[in-house]
């Protein structure tokens, strides 16, 4: 699997490169200058972004005798997304690292792992719900002809049912369930046999949390939903400083469509290259500019360097 991620990643950096030649620097350059260090105002999104989800993962924290502070679950998000981005395991190389070091603080390690397993279903549920309202925006501030409605919806289709899926396998006694089909297979490490009461209690702790914290489930949405508005946000002000004037509507639906490409790169490190590439065709059927597009781009790959760094250091300073 890892040498299937990078390999897809450097056929994106040759994409990428691509991309930067034919758009041209001296395009680029322009748009940079006239950011200036305002630019600096686009790491600000990104950190309430952090801290609504945060505040939802707290939310979901539920049973635990060791408190843990949102300063804490504020660094160890950076740090986990940090790694999620940078490793080759389809944005899941941070998970298991949230985990342990919730486990060091006191908390379970069934229980910071439902946490994580809620917070992730509900934040693809989040985004669904985002890119849906979003494209109903897209009749009234895309050209006529330039992208086809119906694809687009059977992409958010896809996505929804991915996260339906995700949701409901919650309930179903996931890890008891692989246990039983790798025994009857006889495939069945003796790790996994040995902790299977564990795992048991794992299943529990997700199966059940809906239905027991439904207020909770509903308060962290909300911080999620949250968190994909201040995304249009940040676009929105990416534009303003490009000289570009976008009203609030294609903001949003910038933003929602660039995350169904964002969405088709999850097994390269960081997207790179999708990403990227969907921001320029999405500049182009609005008719921005490719250079606007890639602009935008890398003002956004700047922001999530210095908060990938910024994880990085945390996870250097956990371990």
């Amino acid at each position: 699997m890892g040498r299937l991620n990078l390999i897809l990643l450097l056929i994106a950096s040759f994409f990428f490169y691509g991309m930067l030649k034919q758009v041209g620097w001296e395009n680029l350059e322009q748009y940079f200058h006239r950011v200036g260090y305002a630019g600096l105002l686009l790491l600000v999104p990104y950190g309430i972004m952090n801290l609504l989800s945060a505040l939802a993962w707290q939310v979901l924290i539920v049973d635990s005798t060791a408190p843990v502070s949102l300063g804490r679950l504020f660094l160890l998000r950076l740090a986990g997304e940090s790694l999620n981005q940078l490793t080759p395991m389809a944005s899941l190389g941070g998970e298991p690292f949230k985990a342990l070091r919730l486990k060091a603080s006191g908390i379970s390690w069934q229980q910071a792992t439902a946490s994580l397993i809620i917070h992730k279903g509900l934040m693809v549920m989040s985004l669904v719900l985002y890119i849906f309202l979003s494209l109903a925006l897209v009749p009234f501030v895309m050209p006529v002809g330039v992208f086809r409605l119906g694809l687009l919806l059977a992409c958010a289709v896809i996505l929804t049912g991915a996260g339906v899926a995700f949701v409901v396998l919650q309930h179903r006694n996931p890890c008891v369930l692989l246990i039983r089909l790798l025994e009857r297979w006889g495939k069945c490490p003796a790790f996994l046999k040995a902790r299977k009461e564990e795992l048991a209690s794992l299943d529990a702790a997700m199966a059940g949390f809906y239905n027991r914290y439904p207020g909770k489930s509903a308060l962290a949405f909300l911080f999620l939903f949250l968190n994909w508005l201040v995304q249009g946000v940040e676009v929105y002000l990416i534009f303003h400083l490009l000289g570009q004037s976008v009203e609030w509507q294609l903001a949003l639906c910038l933003d929602a469509l660039a995350m169904l490409f964002t969405a088709l790169g999850f097994m390269i490190p960081v997207q790179l290259g999708v990403q990227d590439g969907g921001n320029v065709l999405l500049a182009l059927g609005f008719r921005l500019g490719a250079a606007v597009g890639l602009a935008f781009s890398i003002l956004r790959r700047i922001r999530e360097a210095f908060w990938l760094l910024v994880g990085l250091v945390v996870v250097t300073w956990e371990r």
